[in-house]
């Protein structure tokens, strides 16, 4: 039973069902949301508009599709086939690079093409040496001799299963030592690499292990709005040793294995709470989550304050709006409760001011922006590179430089001697005939 079982484990037939099941639950990825892309909010929407699936994704994990148990076992049965499968192909493939020219020339007229050359006196031991010049292996005598080129091809294929295997092993420390988190920071803000200071809780390496030792000062955060539409971000990072860097979309700050992303922006404005005579007496850079039309709330002193955001202000009928997504002429509209109870509302630009109660003013000071950035940090990446580039390399190896024989027999004939050659290449029949042609004419002009 165990015989059979591996057996069929180490066959063609499970290779194929193994990535059809992979492809499978991958495809899942593409339809359900996955918890480490949209985020906690985003995923318990989901869960509350489709009930049935999120039953099914809380014993699946469906949303976590990429490693739920049932991919890893997938995976660990197509590694497990993968090593069966090349301890069946390891002394075929060592036996196959051992040349045995006896061997080969009994297979001589077998192979899928056949030419006839016929020879001058003393053109049969010029053959041998112009195959030679064309990079074969000559074994034998000038009347009956094996050639071979690219003899040690059939390794690529056993360099190929090794690369799976390192990139198993860069995706394992990769897995266990990846640290996950998104930190909100203002424009002129420090940012120290504080555990506490990441939005919820971050995702901590399984292996054991904190934050990152990532610090770093958000010197300016510039937008870029074309026509109404967002095209870029200019981010520039000023590190402890005092050098800057720019992040853009898709375009991160690399220190060592950590990385800094950007994945959200927000307006940081400057509200400042005023006496009657003019003087502050509170005041701060606020978080606002208020882009495209949303409205986000912060508290100063004992007012409560709900805030809308107008990025290119305009008055229509009324109303307020925005001309464009462009920063042109920003605008907030504030609505102040204190207790429950309503105490002013208006718009302000920047220098503008709502009036409260007991002759109070909250002024909108200046306009400034904040960022979420994805703070990441993982190991492993060498063997996953390393993996990529033997998988590559192997392939152009096994390929492009393929096994290439040719056995040549001189016969006697009544119109002299001829030599028959028999060719066979390992791919690309069709390639291996137009080089076997062009070989074969090259030794019929030297000839």
């Amino acid at each position: 039973m165990l015989k059979s079982t591996l057996k069929y484990l180490g066959s063609l037939r499970c290779t194929i069902w193994l990535l059809v099941a992979l492809i499978a639950v991958f495809s899942i990825g593409f339809f359900l949301p996955q918890r480490s892309v949209v985020g906690k909010a985003a995923y318990l929407k989901w869960q509350a508009s489709a009930p049935l699936l999120a039953r099914i994704d809380q014993t699946l994990q469906l949303t976590d599709i990429f490693t739920a148990p049932v991919t890893l076992v997938i995976w660990g049965l197509f590694f497990l086939n993968l090593l069966l499968v090349m301890k069946q192909r390891i002394p075929l493939v060592l036996a196959k690079v051992q040349v045995d020219p006896e061997k080969a020339l009994q297979r001589h007229g077998l192979g899928p093409f056949s030419y006839s050359v016929q020879l001058a006196e003393g053109d049969r031991e010029r053959i041998p040496a112009a195959l030679a010049a064309q990079g074969y292996q000559v074994h034998g005598d000038a009347d009956r001799f094996f050639a071979i080129k690219n003899r040690r091809s059939p390794l690529a294929t056993l360099v190929f299963h090794l690369s799976f295997f390192l990139l198993l092993i860069g995706w394992l420390i990769s897995f266990y030592s990846r640290f996950t988190g998104f930190v909100d920071v203002s424009e002129h803000e420090p940012f120290l690499g504080e555990l506490a200071r990441y939005n919820a809780a971050p995702k901590l390496p399984k292996s054991g292990g904190g934050a990152p030792e990532v610090k770093f000062l958000v010197e300016s955060v510039r937008p870029e709005v074309s026509q109404g539409v967002a095209t870029g971000i200019k981010i520039v990072l000023k590190d402890e040793a005092g050098a800057t860097h720019q992040v853009d979309i898709n375009e991160p700050y690399k220190t060592g294995y950590a990385s800094v992303l950007f994945n959200d922006l927000g307006i940081s404005p400057l509200f400042v709470l005023q006496d009657a005579s003019g003087r502050e007496i509170d005041g701060a850079y606020v978080k606002l989550d208020v882009l495209k039309g949303k409205r986000d709330h912060f508290r100063m002193q004992a007012y409560d304050v709900a805030a809308w955001y107008y990025p290119d202000h305009v008055v229509t009928d009324g109303k307020d709006a925005t001309r464009s997504e462009e920063f042109k002429n920003p605008a907030f509209h504030l609505e102040v409760t204190r207790d429950g109870k309503a105490v002013a509302s208006g718009t302000v630009h920047p220098g503008e001011a709502v009036l409260l109660d007991n002759g109070l003013r909250l002024g909108f000071k200046e306009q400034n922006f904040w960022v979420r950035l994805l703070v990441t940090k993982e190991y492993g990446r060498e063997f996953i590179y390393a993996g990529f580039m033997l998988a590559l390399v192997a392939l152009i190896w096994r390929l492009v430089y393929y096994r290439r024989e040719i056995t040549g027999v001189v016969r006697e004939t009544a119109g002299g001697k001829v030599l028959e050659l028999g060719a066979r290449g390992d791919f690309y029949q069709a390639l291996a005939k137009d080089e076997f042609d062009r070989t074969v004419a090259a030794l019929t002009r030297r000839s």
